[in-house]
């Protein structure tokens, strides 16, 4: 009876690592007077990582350019958060008679339950600046059954 329940069972995993994605940093405003947005900052100091709690930029960094002229700042110069993330599946399907069966499934995302950080607000003018607001999907399981006949 025990080697019923605990024989034939299928796992499988997915297991990714990610370095951060690169992103820029706008003003959020027209400084160049041109009225196309996405316009990027002056960059006034190399010491551009804070990476202390929620905040991942250092605000003192950057600078508005002047009215009528253009930031320095490359374009996706800068890189977000890494990632680290493990899905999980197991699935056993059982024999209920003929060509008839019940499968069971468990599925489980982000199984260690880790914080993956979303990159930090990038606007210059938000007073989130430099945070970082929002994360990626904490644990998830979710549980099927599915009879075939």
């Amino acid at each position: 009876m025990i080697g019923l329940l605990t024989s034939d069972w299928q796992v499988s995993a997915i297991v990714s690592a990610r370095s951060g994605t690169h992103f820029s940093v706008t003003t959020g405003v027209d400084n160049a007077l041109n009225g196309q947005g996405g316009q990027r900052p002056n960059k006034i100091s190399d010491d551009v990582y804070v990476k202390e709690g929620n905040r991942w930029l250092n605000p003192a960094a950057f600078r508005a350019p002047a009215a009528g002229t253009y930031g320095d700042l490359e374009n996706n110069s800068l890189v977000g958060p890494r990632r680290f993330n493990i899905d999980v599946g197991v699935t056993r399907s059982f024999r209920v008679g003929g060509e008839r069966q019940i499968q069971f499934r468990m599925e489980a995302f982000n199984v260690l339950n880790r914080v993956n950080l979303n990159n930090p607000v990038s606007a210059l003018n938000s007073g989130n600046f430099g945070l970082i607001t929002s994360a990626a999907d904490p644990r998830i399981i979710q549980l099927a059954l599915k009879y075939t006949f």
